[in-house]
């Protein structure tokens, strides 16, 4: 089934057979999954057409630039975990400890539930410059913070926020350009944001020993501030902003999760997110664990998301022609599999770097293609609230791994095997959740290439 946007259906002629189609996937409150992607929205004169042209590569370039220094962030978690807990917090538990990361990824996902909705009335600009200015600020505030309650709120409140507006302006502005190659596009505008986790810990690593924690973060700080200004200079979106008005909070919150196809991926990517960043914040101090100095072992970090840089764009690549659903459950499941396989019995560098590389590219994929199998079920005019509305639910998820896993781990001795167990568990069961979804998204057709 093919959606189009109701400025598109004012502005622009179209067949028959896509009109009868919508019409049908209204009256019976359904959304089905996009078999032929070869046009998402018919083309208007209005309208800059999607995959064509410099146009959308521009404005991906824009997104990934902002995805770099705010999702990115967060994917080098694990650097201040294991820093944290040998330093500034030391007397803390390791749980304790991970609130202030799980913070920061739960507003920095939960917000699009607000940042969404606003994004579809103002478009990406609006939101990327008070945005950027909010991030840095958190930053440099966080690289004179000395107590507990000061990295919560600096590192874990504050910053988020920021991150928020930035990361999910470009996000759905990159949907807008995008139809036959949409996942890949998904895919490369993620990579920045593997991308910047792959670099933060060269930075804070380069500069920390020489400078100390304060200029290491705020080095840190200047580097997202960069990438932010790009971002806010080429992320333009497709759709213009009809400008505000009143939201419909039933239409825009509730209604969605009326159909099948959305309430079950719904819950499919909340159990992959419960896992998905349990390894980022803790393989830094399993390696130390495991007789790893701890510079070395916050090296990790960059090997996970350099290759996590390949698992975000293979995949996506891989998702436009086997299909987003299909692609997105194996890499899921995959995932959790290589976690049972390696992390647990890893006692040695090799088996420790192996799991990072092997639990990069396929968590890579499992953090990035969501948005587009979204996306595939989501009329183009709610992209923005629909990604929002899924967000805010798998923010619980992030926000709870940590301090979970965390839990886990001191109950059992400082032994890292439960936290293990729990991130396969809960992934393995998000990527069948995954295909149950598609199930219904293609009325029982789990041989299309959904």
């Amino acid at each position: 089934m093919t959606f189009i946007s109701k400025h598109d259906q004012e502005d622009s002629s179209f067949d028959s057979s896509t009109m009868i189609s919508v019409e049908k996937a209204q009256s019976v409150n359904e959304c089905t999954s996009l078999i032929d992607r070869s046009t998402d929205e018919p083309d208007s004169p209005h309208l800059y057409p999607v995959d064509v042209g410099y146009r959308p590569w521009l404005t991906l370039f824009g997104a990934t630039c902002g995805m770099l220094p705010t999702f990115g962030y967060l994917v080098a978690i694990g650097i201040f975990q294991d820093y944290y807990q040998n330093n500034q917090l030391r007397d803390y538990s390791p749980s304790q400890i991970s609130w202030i990361n799980s913070l920061d990824i739960f507003l920095t996902i939960f917000l699009a539930v607000i940042v969404g909705p606003i994004y579809d009335v103002v478009g990406p600009r609006p939101l990327i410059i008070p945005g950027t200015i909010i991030m840095t600020l958190g930053v440099m505030l966080t690289s004179i913070s000395t107590q507990y309650y000061q990295f919560i709120l600096t590192q874990g409140i504050l910053t988020p926020i920021g991150s928020a507006l930035v990361f999910h302006a470009a996000a759905p502005a990159t949907s807008s350009w995008f139809v036959k190659y949409r996942a890949t596009a998904f895919g490369i505008g993620h990579a920045g944001s593997a991308l910047g986790g792959a670099i933060m810990p060269v930075i804070f690593n380069g500069i920390e020993p020489k400078f100390g924690f304060g200029w290491a973060v705020r080095g840190i700080g200047f580097f997202m501030f960069g990438l932010s200004l790009i971002c806010c200079v080429f992320t333009k979106s497709r759709v213009p902003p009809p400008g505000f008005q009143k939201i419909d909070f039933t239409k825009t919150y509730i209604r969605p999760f009326s159909q099948k196809p959305f309430l079950l991926l719904t819950i499919a990517v909340f159990f992959v997110f419960f896992g998905a960043f349990i390894p980022v914040a803790f393989i830094p101090s399993h390696a130390v664990s495991r007789g790893f100095s701890r510079e070395s072992a916050s090296y990790l970090i960059t090997i996970f998301n350099a290759v996590s840089i390949l698992g975000r764009i293979i995949p996506g690549i891989t998702a436009d022609r086997l299909g987003r659903f299909n692609t997105y459950a194996v890499c899921s499941f995959l995932a959790g599999l290589f976690t049972l396989a390696l992390w647990i019995p890893a006692e040695n560098r090799p088996a420790i770097i192996l799991y990072s590389v092997l639990f990069g590219f396929f968590s890579g994929a499992s953090v990035s293609l969501f948005q587009a199998c979204v996306a595939d079920i989501t009329p183009s005019p709610e992209i923005g609230a629909r990604l929002g509305t899924i967000s805010a639910v798998m923010a619980f998820a992030a926000l709870a791994g940590g301090p979970v896993a965390g839990a886990i781990i001191s109950a059992n001795g400082d032994r890292y095997f439960g936290a293990a167990i729990f991130t396969a568990v809960v992934m393995i069961f998000g990527a069948l959740m995954t295909l149950v979804a598609k199930f219904y998204a293609t009325k029982g057709n789990l041989w299309a290439l959904s």
